[in-house]
């Protein structure tokens, strides 16, 4: 849940979703016309918007369940700049200006905070845009050009598009790729992600302004490449509102290169051979072992398992050809798309498990509230595998509480999360713009001690390349 949900303190959310009323939005109807000052800040529950600047054929962003918008125009008191029309059926909390701006007026700690959280969204998105435009602009100023690190990272991008010509002439002239040459591609792809993150990492020794620059520069590169694919364009573009969407995560477990013209499907090949794909596949295994593991912890009787922000859900169901006796394990999943649960509707019943698996459409801004509508069984285990990577600790302690409420005593949460260590993260910050947050063992404990359950993870556990960690905590 990117931006405004994350800065507000929550007496000031818990008034804007007790004041704001639900509206449903049809596909491709405006909901924030260009050149218009809307009259409601918007808070999207369910579906996606995309951006429309005057005159764009195309959405320049889109942007999910979770988000807030509208802020700008509310901040600055101007028209909208471009239109926001929804990509499918699609819901929001409207919270009209007639009642938010008396609030303010009248509420001044209220109207700080609000104004506060507003100011650091819009600048956040300022620093955006200047990352792009960054991506256009010269080379580093004189004074950093020669810079060690400033010249190694230039010159591993020109290394990188020089094999990217030889390759495209290779497969002019045999018809296809050889797989040593693709193997000297993904040696040469390997050096260039260890360049970024000695340039761009926080080890570096380069300012921030030299870095985006540099980054901004590499995305530039970078980019007619990353459009070609299937699966990286999709981290790109976006457009389910985030970058690991149930379609991007079915793509890396699938594990089958695509893309447009020669080059498209060995660059694919190469994002779903780096180490962070790799990773992903690997905890779909770790995470089906736990599953099974608490089924087979309980002699008899039913086991209620919960995953939230459930995606594809492919590990339940590696988990369920696993067990002799299905009949045992009933799963909740639960997910804020829509569409992601109706992708997962159709396999359980192919399966015949639509009794075994309980869908539940859950929007997190009443989660994370305690405002949810949804009641379940005590669970046996609650998990989830990349859900807390986009959120901040403040919302992470949501998801905790949550988890602690519905556990029976003695049962499990597993939190999945990027390690630092992860060796492309410098470049899906910026190439990708994928931001999620890394965090260390140690950052996982002091959730865990911060949170309900009040002491630190019982274990913590790492996929084969040590790139995600899943902690664990259980309720006494």
């Amino acid at each position: 849940m990117p931006g405004l949900l994350e800065i507000l303190p929550e007496y000031v959310l818990h008034w804007i979703v007790q004041r704001g009323r639900e509206r449903r939005v049809a596909e491709k109807e405006t909901l924030i016309a260009c050149g218009e000052t809307p009259g409601a800040l918007f808070i999207v529950l369910d579906g996606v918007f995309g951006l429309f600047p005057p005159g764009a054929e195309r959405p320049e962003e889109h942007f999910g369940a979770g988000t807030v918008v509208g802020e700008s125009s509310y901040f600055t008191d101007r028209p909208a700049d471009a239109s926001l029309i929804a990509q499918e059926p699609s819901l929001v909390l409207e919270i009209p200006r007639s009642l938010l701006d008396p609030k303010l007026e009248h509420d001044h700690r209220y109207a700080a905070d609000f104004y506060k959280a507003l100011m650091a969204t819009v600048a956040d998105r300022l620093h955006q845009v200047t990352r792009r435009r960054y991506a256009g602009a010269e080379p580093p100023p004189d004074d950093h050009r020669n810079h060690p690190l400033v010249r190694k990272a230039q010159d591993e991008i020109d290394a990188f598009k020089q094999l990217m010509v030889q390759l495209d002439k290779e497969g002019i002239r045999n018809g296809a790729i050889a797989e040593e040459s693709y193997g000297k591609f993904a040696q040469r792809a390997q050096t260039l992600l260890t360049t970024c993150r000695e340039v761009l990492g926080a080890g570096s020794q380069l300012s921030e302004g030299v870095k985006m620059q540099i980054g901004a520069r590499l995305q530039h590169e970078m980019l007619p490449y990353v459009l070609t694919t299937e699966t990286a364009d999709r981290f790109y573009s976006k457009p389910r509102g985030y970058a690991g969407d149930y379609v991007a995560i079915q793509n890396i477990y699938r594990n089958v290169p695509g893309g447009t013209g020669r080059l498209g499907p060995i660059v694919d090949r190469l994002f779903l051979d780096i180490d962070p794909s790799r990773a992903v596949r690997n905890r779909r295994a770790l995470l089906a072992d736990e599953i099974v593991a608490t089924v087979k912890s309980k002699p008899a009787g039913p086991v209620n398992v919960m995953c939230m922000a459930s995606g594809p859900a492919t590990e339940v169901f590696d988990a369920f050809a696993r067990l002799e006796d299905r009949s045992r394990l009933r799963v909740t999943l639960m997910d804020i798309d829509m569409q992601s649960l109706a992708y997962v509707d159709e396999i359980r019943s192919k399966q015949k498990l639509t009794s075994n698996i309980t869908l539940v459409n859950e929007n997190l801004i009443a989660l994370y509230l305690g405002r949810s509508k949804t009641t379940v069984a005590p669970q046996d285990l609650i998990y989830s595998i990349g859900l807390i990577d986009y959120l901040n600790d403040k919302l992470v302690n949501k998801v905790l509480a949550y988890a602690y409420e519905n556990l029976v005593p003695g049962g499990r949460v597993i939190l999945g999360n990027f390690h630092p260590r992860n060796p492309a993260k410098e470049f899906m910050d910026y190439v990708l713009e994928w931001n999620l947050i890394h965090r260390t063992e140690e950052d996982m404990n002091r959730l865990f001690r911060n949170s309900v359950f009040g002491k630190p993870c019982s274990r913590i556990r790492f996929e084969a390349l040590g790139i995600n960690l899943f902690a664990e905590c259980s309720r006494d």
